[in-house]
């Protein structure tokens, strides 16, 4: 007897962007009819896309999560001049936001519900995997390196991590956000989580602590094959400028004050490429499928275009309501123009309008 089919929603991090990846679900749900927990086993995010997976996984509407974007990115990310003067002018000495607000508006939303409630709602069929950085792990009373930490509502050890922690914990980005619970945002080591999905589910090791606890309790991951997954990765929009011209990187020979201004950028895009690279040399190409928005598109918004034209980044902390719009407004146009190959992947019918919100 042929093992069930495994499928995978995996989502990027990139802040405020998420509302490109929570529109194109939202408009999937409509053309089908189903909710993405009718549609996925397997939800992974980092960062903003931990955001959605963990609001998907709880059952808040797509319509809501998107509007969320639109109508909370200036409570979250809310400067003021006394915490700038605090901080020490900005990023220099102190995070740039405080997450107080944050905090407020996922207890709202989440309670004090656990990733073992979680599990149980579900009983025991989807998983929700978050991506984050433990910068004081510790192992058999040891401190160790510091490294990625990935919470998985399957394993016995993280039942009892709140949503709301968990949260905050992944979406922690240096210098936007202060360190939560001596971890930062999983984007600095996995910020495109499908390997990390992928890896798991493939995985044949026993579970000899008993901290893990997959479907049998007996191994720490879900014993499938590349061929029995299906695996969607949405993305959160990339300029293409993530790259240094040939003039400026001249003899190379640089050292602090030339690299500094590109580290935040390699750090990310370089576990991104390898995350890319890496997945795709493992999957198939009918069980793979990554969507990914380029701003420089000829599709895109006017308003985009001429942000990246002018050299301007769509950062993590965009909340302009006029440039978010446009962001909406294109993942439909997105999504439409890729919904048939998007049905076909997941083997699912159009049964209403859909692309739209």
């Amino acid at each position: 007897m042929p093992k069930q089919e495994l499928r995978i929603l995996s989502i990027d991090g990139g802040g405020t962007r998420g509302i490109i990846p929570a529109t194109i679900l939202h408009c999937l749900c409509q053309a089908t009819g189903k909710y993405p927990t009718d549609l996925f086993d397997l939800f992974a995010g980092t960062s903003t896309g931990g955001i959605l997976c963990t609001a998907l996984m709880y059952g808040l509407p797509t319509d809501w999560i998107v509007q969320l974007y639109l109508d909370k990115s200036d409570d979250v990310f809310d400067d003021t001049w006394w915490d700038d003067v605090r901080d020490g002018f900005g990023k220099r000495i102190g995070a740039d936001y405080s997450n107080e607000n944050f905090k407020k508006i996922l207890e709202k939303e989440f309670n004090n519900t656990t990733l073992g409630e979680i599990d149980q709602k579900h009983q025991r069929k989807k998983i929700l995997m978050i991506t984050t950085f433990h910068l004081h792990p510790e192992e058999e009373g040891k401190t160790v390196n510091f490294r990625a930490r990935v919470y998985n509502s399957n394993f016995r050890k993280d039942k009892d991590i709140k949503l709301v922690d968990l949260v905050l914990r992944t979406t922690a980005a240096p210098t936007y956000f202060p360190i939560y619970q001596e971890h930062i945002d999983g984007g600095v080591a996995i910020n495109h989580p499908a390997m990390s999905a992928v890896a798991f589910a493939i995985n044949n090791n026993t579970d000899a602590a008993g901290e893990y606890g997959g479907p049998d309790g007996q191994y720490k991951g879900l014993r499938k094959t590349v061929n029995d997954l299906r695996v969607l990765s949405l993305s959160t929009g990339t300029s293409n400028r993530t790259f240094i011209d040939t003039e400026t990187i001249g003899r190379g020979n640089w050292g602090e004050l030339h690299w500094i201004r590109y580290l935040p950028d390699l750090l990310i895009e370089a576990n991104m490429q390898v995350s890319e690279y890496y997945v795709r040399q493992v999957m198939p190409d009918n069980r793979y499928k990554r969507m990914e928005i380029h701003f420089d598109d000829p599709m895109a918004p006017d308003l985009i275009r001429r942000l990246v034209q002018q050299g301007k980044v769509i950062g993590l902390d965009e909340k302009r309501r006029s440039v978010l719009l446009a962001l909406r407004d294109f993942a439909v146009d997105y999504y439409n123009a890729h919904e048939a190959e998007l049905l076909d992947f997941l083997q699912l019918k159009k049964i209403t309008g859909g692309g739209q919100v």
